[in-house]
């Protein structure tokens, strides 16, 4: 005979306080007016992030007709357009293919897989060693290392291009590191580098159109025919303005925006533009030292000029001095604030003060 086991009093219990609060839910419903409130979103979806402003942006030309363009001029400055078109187009692939798209969201998720990194890195920055393509920051830093203080158009695409390739390399560096417990620091980082290049972008593709410009006949600035050439003071002033505001414009918040903090929560300083700058200033600034004999000039003004050269020259001396801070100093003993950020302001602003009392405009 089969004997049926009595309920256990606790599921029973148990049964009955779920019954009541059932019923309970049900009277407490009767007599009230509208839909049943939602449940709670405990999940709720992340902001958006902001969208770059991509409209100052030049089109990328396409393969088919990059190839049939003639091959350069066999000339120094045919050589530099290479060299320039070159690192220009394959930085212009960087930002479309791999920073305008990259998805942020995905990445704050620890998910890179919608990415080749591999194939971003040879593209952005180091190039393809088993094809032997050499990549922009080799084609850069061969200009930088070779031909800076040899012509403005092309310091000034060396000094962008560079300051481009440093930013991807922090980014790159961010996308590697997506287990990292501080996830969203890492995001903003990578974040914060994409927005820099692309606010490079509009200025590192005019830079670039210019120097296409350039006759194929074109001398460097170092040649003894250009410096021996005559010129007057005003027409001087003039080339000087061009040849070192885009550099000493931006030695103060440059510095700030490279050094300084940047080398805490995993960035890092962009010690190849700090050194693209000195050596502008410096080659800059010894040649044409040399040029003042060629230049139609009344005493003041040569004392102006050299007292310029001597500022410039302090500049570079300035920004140098802050390498070892980040060199060579332990990370942990580093202060908050560069000590030298005051002094390289300082710097800054006498050389400035030259270039806008000549009648520059462009920077502060």
């Amino acid at each position: 005979m089969l004997h049926a086991h009595p309920a256990h009093p606790v599921a029973v219990c148990g049964r009955l306080a779920m019954i009541g609060l059932a019923a309970l839910a049900a009277l407490s419903s009767c007599g009230k007016d509208g839909p049943p409130k939602p449940a709670p979103n405990f999940f709720p979806p992340e902001p958006p992030i902001p969208k770059p402003d991509l409209t100052d942006l030049l089109p990328v030309e396409p393969d088919d007709a990059t190839a049939a363009k003639a091959p350069p001029a066999d000339t120094w400055a045919g050589k530099i357009k290479d060299l320039v078109a070159t690192a220009e187009a394959d930085l212009q692939r960087c930002r479309n293919e791999y920073l305008i798209p990259f998805q942020f969201n995905n990445m704050r998720r620890r998910d890179v897989m919608f990415v080749n990194i591999n194939e971003m890195d040879e593209v952005c920055e180091l190039g393809t060693k088993d094809r032997k393509v050499r990549g922009p920051r080799k084609l850069i830093e061969v200009l930088a290392k070779e031909h800076l203080g040899r012509h403005p158009l092309v310091d000034r695409f060396v000094v962008l291009g560079l300051e481009q390739v440093e930013s991807y390399h922090v980014f790159s560096y961010m996308t590697k590191k997506i287990g990292a417990p501080d996830i969203d620091v890492v995001v903003g980082i990578a974040q914060k580098s994409q927005a820099r290049i692309l606010e490079l972008a509009p200025q590192l593709d005019l830079a670039a159109a210019e120097v296409a410009k350039i006759s194929d006949g074109q001398q460097p600035d170092d040649d003894p025919a250009v410096i021996g050439a005559a010129i007057d003071a005003a027409a001087f002033r003039q080339q000087l303005i061009a040849a070192y505001a885009p550099v000493v414009a931006d030695l103060a918040a440059g510095y700030e925006r490279m050094g300084d903090k940047s080398w805490q929560n995993y960035d890092m300083p962009k010690m190849a533009v700090f050194r693209a700058w000195t050596a502008v200033l410096e080659k800059r600034a010894q040649q044409d030292r040399a040029r003042l004999a060629k230049v139609a000039a009344d005493p003041k003004q040569l004392a102006e000029f050299t007292a310029f050269f001597a500022a410039v020259e302090a500049a570079a001396r300035q920004i140098a001095a802050g390498f070892d801070f980040y060199e060579k100093k332990p990370r942990d003993e580093r202060p908050e604030r560069d000590p030298n950020f005051k002094a390289v302001k300082a710097a800054h602003k006498a050389a400035l003060k030259f270039l806008t009392g000549w009648g520059y405009a462009g920077g502060s």
